[in-house]
């Protein structure tokens, strides 16, 4: 009994200490259809249909988003996951990517705008030396996520360019 006082009091200490958790990002949890395109608006554009699965890991501390697309110009296969945690200390979410077909792991802090209903990531570290990435996942309907992503080659781009739109809805 003792025992169970003690971590509802941590808990509640914690959410009173903390403005945000892990649990903020629960619209995530879910099984969802996945359109994908990459290079939009561009010479390069094509697209990859699949499926995501997003869930709780690690007593509930991170979560886990696993997705397989089919890549519909060639039909080849990609599989990549995000595993994501909440950072008590810097007040950021960290989110860390990897993928069966490019040999680096991404690293991105992800930042939650309540108000706007969006996640805002960035890349502290950067996967590549030369390229920086950015993110948004737009959750205004929590039925339909659309997550957009670009780069930038500093030394050489002066925009960033558009190297995604990933839109997810909710299977039933």
């Amino acid at each position: 009994m003792k025992r169970h006082l003690l971590t509802l009091a941590f808990t509640i200490v914690s959410i009173l200490t903390y403005g945000q958790s892990i649990k903020d990002l629960d619209f995530l949890i879910g099984t969802w259809d996945i359109v994908e395109t990459i290079y939009p608006g561009t010479d390069k554009e094509y697209q990859e249909l699949g499926v995501r699965t997003c869930s709780y890991y690690l007593d509930d501390s991170f979560i886990k988003c696993e997705s397989t697309t089919i890549d519909q110009r060639n039909q080849r296969q990609r599989t990549y996951a995000y595993y994501i945690n909440y950072d008590k200390k810097q007040d950021v979410y960290r989110a860390t990517n990897f993928a069966n077909d490019f040999p680096l792991h991404g690293q991105f802090e992800w930042y939650l705008d309540k108000e706007n209903k969006e996640i805002k990531a960035i890349t502290p570290i950067n996967v590549i030396p030369d390229r920086f990435f950015r993110a948004t996942i737009d959750y205004n309907n929590p039925e339909k996520l659309v997550w957009n992503g670009w780069r930038s080659v500093f030394k050489k781009d002066k925009e960033w360019v558009q190297v995604f739109n990933d839109v997810t809805t909710k299977k039933k």
